[in-house]
């Protein structure tokens, strides 16, 4: 009976144990900022300081939304209907990208500017995993994500240099795929 009581007691300890340090979850809210206007996010790329590689990263981001959500991405030439107008831009001193919603459709963005500060973004390591993680990070902000703090999860939405060559960088989350699967 000794032996049956200590092994319930340890078994009862160890639990204890193992609830004491799993992390709550941390769902991020929805939307954190304005949502675009429909689901399909036409875009354009212009001004000067986009090389081939430079032009490739914003394409490549455009495509990773397309192909891991219900939203759809299409180039087309500048005009006022482009949904997301990419453009290069020296930023303030470590600000790698920015975004602003440049006209409203009511509560929605019906168009926003991104601007890449690639001198930025070559600084450090990974410089290609960078330029996609921040062009996938921007067009977030353009569908209605903050920046998610780097204890919540991994994602494209981490503010900062990419940390690892992790697809996870480079990508949003399921959660996350969930609330824009479910709102566009």
């Amino acid at each position: 009976m000794n032996s049956a009581l200590r092994i319930l007691t340890v078994a009862a300890v160890a639990s204890g144990a193992l609830l004491a340090v799993q992390a709550p979850a941390q769902a991020t809210p929805w939307p954190e900022k304005r949502m675009a206007d429909n689901a399909t996010h036409t875009y354009c790329i212009t001004g000067g300081g986009w090389t081939s590689a430079r032009r490739t990263s914003a394409v490549w981001g455009m495509n990773r939304l397309a192909g891991t959500t219900d939203m759809s991405a299409k180039y087309e030439s500048c005009s006022i209907q482009s949904d997301v107008v990419w453009r290069t831009k020296n930023l303030e001193a470590a600000v790698r990208g920015r975004t602003k919603c440049t006209r409203l459709l009511g509560p929605k963005c019906d168009s926003a500017t991104i601007w890449m500060d690639f001198p930025q973004l070559a600084k450090g390591t990974d410089d290609w995993y960078d330029y996609r993680k921040t062009a996938v990070h921007e067009i977030g902000h353009t569908i209605g994500f903050g920046h998610h703090a780097s204890g919540s999860h991994k994602c494209a939405m981490y503010e900062g240099e990419v940390p690892s060559r992790s697809i996870v960088w480079r990508s949003f989350t399921a959660h996350d795929r969930s609330h824009i699967n479910s709102s566009y």
